[in-house]
């Protein structure tokens, strides 16, 4: 009796296998089967129409923030926002002109203040690659008559130059008429030779005055003004049509620009331009949303520079060998959960700027205010936490776009990589709205592939230990 319990046992255990396996190769068929079945052309503009569901909730939530915010803290400005790369918000807020009560366009012309420093940044970069200048080069091989003759470019690019603020210079000993440029400022510095805050090297220190230097190497190197390299070398070539840098001693804007308010007596009041508004580098270029988008995407693409040369320009840096610093080339870094974001603020005559790069995320934040009032930091951590609140839509996004580029077991492997002992949830809403679309597209097999994808993860049928036989049969015990 024994014996026939055993073996009434084994057939058993071997009838469980056989279902088992029947049903997951029933699966696998289903599987291969929709995989091999005539390959259909998926169009970018389609993806990108399709990629649009996985967006619209967000770009709501932060229309919510904002519309909240412009009605009841007065926010004067434009932001942008892109996730995954693609632009999903550009909206403008408030006035343009105060005093007339024009509104404000999306083609509105912002002072982006110190957010400069990363174009004064990118000209170094560039003239470097052209083996035109090298970083640990000292100033004076390129302004001999600059004063201090141990800086070199690189304390200029990180702050760690100890340079006197050119600001109090001007104000305290400038005669002219005009606004100095950044010539003017070279002289002055030449002529009183203020003492430097720190040797050179020894500590980090915010520098404007290093920025107005760079502008003023790159004028050296190259022998055109520093905003006409920036119009031929970065505005023009990136299509940055609303882009320019403006020196008030030059007067060589060539478009309409906003100008800056501040807040009192319940009314807002126009800032003048100053003394310091002559120089450029540290300040001086003027943009738009959606041209700052354009060179946000330029970056991402290694258009300007190459990828080992940018990613010093946001990357941290040790000083003297012993302590991290986090700032690179014209970026400030930081982390957020754990991955880098390289971004810079900016505030100067009531503009208040900012641009945040979510760098393997591929996301950003750009936020352009023209008045006095310090909203941006808000509006940022409220649009943070709108793009961290996603994961389960971000797999399903990415499963989607699996099935689109490279077919259903490609996204079944990428599905596995990612369930392995995480059991992850699917938006199976989305998943169906992308088949539906496919379909209005005349795209019945890829749209077959996609709810088919839905159907095995709805049923449990996408699970790993369904799927793998192995796994089946060592979870099965026939002792």
């Amino acid at each position: 009796m024994l014996v026939k319990s055993k073996y009434i046992k084994i057939l058993l255990s071997l009838f469980v296998i056989i279902a088992i396996v029947a049903v997951s190769a029933g699966v696998r068929l289903d599987l291969f089967g929709a995989a091999k079945a005539k390959e259909e052309f998926v169009s970018q503009s389609a993806k990108n129409e399709i990629d649009k569901i996985f967006y619209q909730e967000k770009a709501q939530k932060i229309d919510s923030i904002m519309q909240i915010r412009a009605k009841k803290n007065y926010f004067n400005g434009n932001v942008l926002v892109a996730y995954k790369g693609n632009c999903i918000y550009n909206e403008s807020f408030g006035y343009a002109d105060m005093l007339r009560r024009s509104k404000l366009k999306k083609d509105d012309i912002f002072q982006l203040a110190s957010v400069s420093k990363q174009f004064t940044a990118m000209a170094i970069m560039m003239l470097k690659e052209q083996n035109k200048l090298a970083y640990d080069d000292t100033v004076t091989k390129y302004i001999p008559e600059f004063p201090y003759p141990r800086i070199t470019l690189r304390m200029l690019l990180n702050h760690t130059s100890g340079l006197p603020n050119y600001m109090w210079l001007v104000e305290h000993h400038w005669k002219g008429k005009k606004a100095p440029y950044n010539t003017d400022v070279v002289k002055m510095m030449n002529e009183h030779k203020l003492a430097l805050y720190f040797t050179p090297g020894r500590r980090w220190d915010y520098s404007n005055t290093g920025y107005i230097i760079l502008a003023s190497i790159v004028e050296r190197v190259t022998k055109v003004e520093f905003a006409d390299f920036m119009k031929n070398n970065v505005f023009e070539p990136l299509q940055m049509n609303n882009s320019f840098v403006y020196s008030r001693s030059l007067s060589n804007a060539k478009k309409d620009r906003l100008r800056g308010y501040y807040y009192r007596s319940k009314r807002y009041r126009m800032i003048p331009e100053t003394v310091n508004d002559g120089a450029v580098g540290d300040k001086g270029v003027y943009s738009t949303t959606e041209d700052l988008f354009k060179w946000d995407q330029a970056l991402y693409n290694n258009t300007l520079v190459s990828y080992e040369t940018l990613g010093e320009a946001i990357s941290t840096f040790k000083l003297r060998n012993k302590y991290e610093i986090p700032y690179g080339f014209g970026f400030r870094i930081k982390t957020r959960n754990h991955k880098k974001v390289a971004y810079h603020h900016g505030k100067w005559n009531g503009f208040r700027t900012s641009i945040l790069r979510y760098v393997e995320d591929t996301n950003t934040v750009i936020v352009l205010n023209h008045t006095s009032t310090s909203l941006n930091n808000t509006i940022i951590r409220d649009i943070q936490q709108i793009l961290d609140d996603s994961s389960y839509v971000d797999l399903t996004q990415k499963v989607v776009a699996s099935i689109l580029d490279d077919g259903l077991e490609s996204a079944v492997d990428f599905y596995f990589q990612h369930s392995y002992q995480k059991n992850p949830k699917l938006d199976t809403l989305r998943i169906s709205e992308a088949g539906h679309m496919l379909y209005e597209m005349d795209k019945p097999v890829t749209a077959n592939k996609l709810l088919l994808f839905r159907d095995m993860y709805v049923k449990g049928e996408l699970d790993t230990n369904f799927m793998n036989d192995r796994n089946f049969l060592k979870a099965l015990s026939i002792n």
